[in-house]
């Protein structure tokens, strides 16, 4: 399998194999380097002489390089450095399970220096430290280097805001601080993450600063009245608040890179800067912000990341970004133009990175069509441009419903993709799925895991940024904001309503996958984590049908009462579920969409019984 990783392979010169049953080992610098070796064969620690696997400084490699020369009687490792040594004995973890290996040489080292995740920790989800360690452990057998707590609101142990922590629902500063030394211990960076523009709501919605909100009353967006978000660049106390955070988070971490996010500052210009904004132009009045913040990042020796959705169109302020800074350019569809953005960047002699998606959020089992194509985008154009790398996002939008299992494959795309861009890395995708993450002695699970990922192909048309049978779920969410929740919600379902047939398709391909699911030899909590998802699709996809005219009046009521029949089941499993992998965090705020969905179900039943319905049966 280490041929997924190595750059030069050559056996044209050796003959045989080397074979074991158990090692003994001489290593120059740290012997941390090969714990995971550790777990497969027994190993010894000898000196050079009677050692048959060296670990040998060679000045002239580069601090990710490493050399690895196959004998018939010995193994050498040769590096510079212990990360060196570190992602050699990753290879050779997949080589050893074997017990034999094939005497050759290889020659290695990553083609992008940055291969990151990040993962959202901030709504109603805070995983569990040993989930946290379970990504590292994943994120260090695939090489990457880079990892992410996505913080915003309070799910961070902020120790001058403890009045706002809810237990159990924050990432303490000793777990932090103990996370931070298992990822040095697995050679890679947590960098600290943390929102202070944008994302603000859960700050803005306390009586203490609620008066820092751009817009007291929010704004509408995308179909909704959304609650303020946005800071007040223009009031002195928000750059205080701001400070107040990063004082508290900066000093525990060690990272030199700190991602200040900036993204999505939505009320930006449009209440109390709106006069600022038009007289200095508002990419200009950001900026402001910006420095301010950078200032404060400074005076921590950090390094700062920033999202760079709005900056990225205004062209007129590029060359007033710090050079130091990195810019983060993020998009999360199959069609997103890393492309023409990152070239616009790397002229503008920016440092860059890209961020692509798993595609977990508003779908439940991800957009496999999509993800795939967004990180190759994104990966092959960052490599082509010499970017700083690149920084898989997993967000947990509307509750964060989705099961970490479900990131499982776009997560080692993006590690076995981000070391070694090559084409035909999908072939390798599903074989190291397979032997390493599900653990299937059938070899069958990445393929029906995946596949169940492609489901949006059965919906009436593509929705960007989620799914339709996902969206449902959304704009019943969105009915309970309005005056008369059934006539807002007709309205925006009847653009996207699956016809007959698209329904059955799609409940005979749940049904399919389902089955395929129980006969993989994997976890049963993956099994159970991915049955779930289907429930609630399932039980969307119910909904949305009764609303379509063309369909039986009888049938669509039966299934809002099928609907509702399952949607017990779905709740019982989400709460168990949820427990097994995070803390009870703001679990009875995500149940709480899901029994809005009942009482609309309830309502929809009431609507159709009562005779409004002016469908001809």
């Amino acid at each position: 399998m280490y041929n997924i990783y190595p750059k030069v392979k050559q056996q044209l010169n050796k003959e045989g194999y080397f074979t074991f049953e158990e090692v003994n080992l001489f290593c120059e610098k740290n012997k941390n380097v090969f714990i995971d070796l550790e777990k497969i064969v027994k190993i010894n620690l000898v000196d050079e002489t009677k050692a048959n696997l060296k670990y040998l400084t060679k000045d002239n490699l580069e601090e990710q390089e490493y050399e690895i020369d196959i004998n018939c009687d010995e193994i050498v490792v040769y590096a510079n450095s212990d990360v060196g040594m570190y992602y050699a004995s990753k290879s050779l973890k997949q080589l050893l399970i074997n017990k034999s290996i094939a005497c050759g040489y290889i020659h290695d080292k990553p083609d992008l220096k940055v291969r990151g995740f990040m993962h959202d920790i901030s709504r109603n989800k805070v995983p569990k430290l040993s989930t946290l360690k379970y990504i590292v452990d994943i994120m260090s057998d695939l090489k990457m280097n880079h990892f992410e707590l996505y913080v915003e609101g309070f799910s961070f142990e902020y120790k001058s805001f403890e009045k706002y922590l809810e237990d159990e629902s924050y990432i303490t500063i000793e777990e932090y601080k103990e996370l931070e030394k298992y990822c040095d211990d697995h050679y890679i960076d947590l960098v600290p993450n943390q929102n202070g523009l944008g994302h603000m709501e859960q700050w803005l919605a306390t009586e203490e600063f609620k008066d820092l909100a751009e817009s007291p009353d929010g704004i509408y967006l995308w179909g909704s009245q959304r609650p303020p978000s946005t800071l007040n660049v223009s009031d002195p106390k928000s750059i205080e608040l701001v400070k107040k955070m990063y004082d508290d988070m900066l000093p525990i971490t060690n990272s030199k890179y700190f991602n200040m996010n900036f993204d999505e500052p939505f009320e930006l210009g449009l209440n109390k800067t709106k006069e600022e904004c038009l007289e200095k132009g508002k990419e200009n009045v950001y900026l402001d912000f910006v420095y301010k913040a950078k200032e404060i990042i400074d005076g921590y020796n950090k390094i700062p990341l920033i999202w760079g959705d709005v900056l990225i169109n205004h062209d007129n302020v590029l060359d007033k970004i710090p050079k130091d800074m990195i810019f983060i350019d993020w998009g999360y569809e199959a069609e997103y133009p890393f492309d023409k953005n990152l070239v616009k960047l790397k002229n503008a002699g920016i440092k860059f990175m890209a961020a692509p998606a798993t595609t977990s959020w508003c779908t439940l089992l991800t957009r496999t069509y999509d993800y795939i194509e967004n990180i190759d985008s994104a990966i092959w154009h960052t490599y082509k441009l010499g970017g700083e790398g690149v920084l898989l996002t997993d967000w947990g939008d509307i509750g964060h419903l989705q099961h970490l299992s479900a990131s499982f494959a776009p997560l080692v795309y993006m590690g076995l993709l981000s070391y070694r861009v090559k084409h035909g890395t999908f072939k390798d995708l599903k074989y190291y799925l397979n032997k390493f993450i599900f653990k299937d002695k059938c070899n069958i699970a990445a393929d029906v895991i995946m596949d169940a990922g492609t489901y949006y192909k059965y919906e009436p048309h593509y929705m960007g940024n989620g799914t339709i049978s996902f969206y449902t779920l959304i704009f019943i969410l969105n009915a309970f904001k309005e005056n008369d929740p059934i006539d807002y919600f007709k309205n925006k379902i009847k653009y996207n309503l699956f016809n007959q047939s698209q329904f059955t398709l799609l409940m005979d391909f749940f049904k399919q996958k389902k089955k395929e699911i129980e006969m993989c030899d994997i976890e049963q909590l993956i099994k159970d984590e991915l049955n779930n998802s289907i429930n609630i699709l399932e039980m969307m996809a119910m909904i949305n049908i009764s609303y379509q005219e063309s369909v039986d009046l009888h049938f669509r009521i039966d299934m809002l009462n099928e609907a509702d029949q399952i949607l017990n089941v779905i709740i019982e499993d989400l709460r168990r579920l949820w427990l097994v992998r995070n803390k009870y965090s703001r679990l009875d705020k995500s149940v709480g969409n899901l029994l809005k969905v009942k009482e609309f179900i309830k309502i929809s039943k009431e609507y159709y019984q009562g005779g409004k319905d002016e469908t001809k049966n």
